[in-house]
C-alpha cells in the first residue's frame, strides 16, 4: 500500500477521486507497508530546499462527524498495516485540509506557531508534523534526519505547548506529536490527555483519532508508556462515532494493556463492516493471533461480502481499490495463523484478484 501521498488517508466523496498531493523537488517521502523510504538527508547543518505542498481538499467533509461522511468512510484501518507509517500526518491532514506554500526549518515553523497569523500557523503546524514524520522515517532507515533538531528545541516546543489556550487542541496535537517523535515523555502524556477528550471537547472526533493513531504508532516503535492508552481505546471501540470505533479497533492491534483482546472480539459484532473488518485484522496481529477472527477474514478475501455490503450501504464500498486492499490485507492476516489454514491460502492462488494471488504465493514461499 504505497503511502507516497497524504490523500491515501482521505475519503473522497462518492464517485470522486482524491487529488494527488505530490511533494515537489527531489526529496519525496515515500512510505510503504514495511519499507519507509525517505529521501536522502540534507547536507550537514543545511536546510532542505523549499518546496510546495498540496494535499487533497477535505472542505466538503470538514465539519462532519466521523460517522457522517467526514472520515467515517475512511478505508485505511489506521494501524493494522503499520511499520512504514510514521507519526502525525493523518491527524494533521484531517484537521487542516488543503495547504500549499513554502516551508521553513523546525525552529522557523515553531516560531510561526507561537506568533504567526492564522494561515501562517496552520501552514507551520502542517510543516512541523510532516517534518517529524520525515525525520522518523529517516531514523528508521538508519539515515540522518533531514530536518536537524536545533539545540534547545525540545525546551522551546514544551514552552509553546504550555502557553496554549485550553481549547487549542489542534495545535496541542501537533506539538505533542512533535515532542513524542523526539522521544520526550511530555508528548506522550499530552497525546494520552487528548485521547481522553469527551464529545463536547472534540465534537467531530478528529483530535481523539489523531491522538489514538499516534499512540499506536509509538507502541509500534516500542514506547512502553503508551500502553496506558489501551483503556481509552477499549472505551472508544463502542463509541457512536464510526471513525473513532475504527481508530480504536486499529490501535488495539498494538496496545498490550488489559482488555484489548476482549474488546476486539466484541467488535466483531459491530453493525458496521469497516469496524468488524478492522477488528478482525487487528486480532490477527495479536500474540498469539486470535482464531475467532479467521472466519470473517476468509470472507474478506472474496468479493461476495463486499458486493453485499455495497448493495446494502448507500455511498460506501464504491471504490474497487479500497475493497482490493482489504482483500489483500485479509489474505496476509490469514497467513499469520500458520499451517492451520495453509490449505485455504493455497486455494487463494486461484483468486480472481492478482494481488490476492500474490499474497497467497508470498505465504506459500515463506511457509512451505
Amino acid at each position: 500500500m504505497p503511502l507516497s501521498c497524504l490523500s491515501e488517508f482521505s475519503e473522497s466523496q462518492p464517485g470522486r477521486e482524491p487529488r494527488v498531493c505530490p511533494f515537489s523537488q527531489r526529496r519525496t517521502l515515500a512510505m510503504t507497508d514495511n519499507d519507509p523510504t525517505p529521501a536522502s538527508p540534507s547536507e550537514e547543518g543545511g536546510t532542505p530546499p523549499e518546496r510546495s505542498i498540496e494535499i487533497a481538499d477535505t472542505a466538503e467533509g470538514a465539519g462532519a462527524s466521523a460517522g457522517e461522511g467526514g472520515y467515517g468512510n475512511l478505508w485505511i484501518p489506521l494501524l493494522v498495516v503499520p511499520a512504514g507509517i510514521v507519526f502525525a500526518i493523518v491527524g494533521v491532514f484531517a484537521l487542516f485540509g488543503s495547504l500549499a506554500g513554502s516551508e521553513g526549518n523546525l525552529s522557523e515553523n515553531l516560531a510561526l506557531v507561537v506568533s504567526g497569523g492564522k494561515n501562517e500557523r496552520q501552514q507551520a503546524l502542517f510543516n512541523l508534523a510532516r517534518q517529524a514524520a520525515e525525520n522518523q522515517a529517516a531514523v528508521q532507515a538508519g539515515e540522518d534526519a533531514p530536518w536537524p533538531v536545533p539545540s534547545g528545541f525540545i525546551r522551546e516546543v514544551k514552552a509553546a505547548l504550555e502557553g496554549l489556550d485550553p481549547d487549542e487542541n489542534e495545535t496541542r496535537l501537533v506539538l505533542a506529536v512533535l515532542l513524542s517523535s523526539l522521544g520526550d515523555d511530555q508528548g506522550i502524556r499530552t497525546l494520552l490527555d487528548l485521547a481522553r477528550l469527551n464529545d463536547e471537547q472534540d465534537g467531530d472526533g478528529r483530535i481523539r483519532l489523531g491522538a489514538l493513531q499516534n499512540l499506536g504508532l509509538l507502541a509500534e516503535n516500542q514506547q512502553e508508556s503508551v500502553h496506558e492508552a489501551t483503556g481509552i481505546a477499549v472505551a472508544l471501540v463502542t463509541h457512536d462515532d464510526l471513525g473513532l470505533r475504527m481508530g480504536a479497533a486499529g490501535t488495539l492491534a498494538v496496545l498490550r494493556g488489559e482488555g484489548g483482546r476482549e474488546a476486539l472480539v466484541a467488535a466483531l459484532d459491530d453493525h458496521e463492516l469497516q469496524v468488524r473488518a478492522t477488528a478482525a485484522l487487528s486480532l490477527s496481529r495479536l500474540d498469539p493471533p486470535d482464531p475467532v477472527a479467521v472466519l470473517l477474514l476468509k470472507d474478506m478475501t472474496g468479493m461476495e461480502l463486499w458486493e453485499g455490503a455495497r448493495e446494502n450501504t448507500a455511498g460506501r464500498f464504491q471504490r474497487s481499490s479500497d475493497i482490493q486492499r482489504y482483500r489483500v490485507w485479509a489474505a496476509e492476516a490469514i497467513g499469520r495463523y500458520g499451517k492451520a489454514h495453509q490449505a485455504f491460502m493455497i486455494e487463494l492462488k486461484e483468486s480472481d484478484d492478482l494481488q490476492v494471488r500474490e499474497a497467497a504465493i508470498r505465504y506459500e514461499n515463506r511457509k512451505l
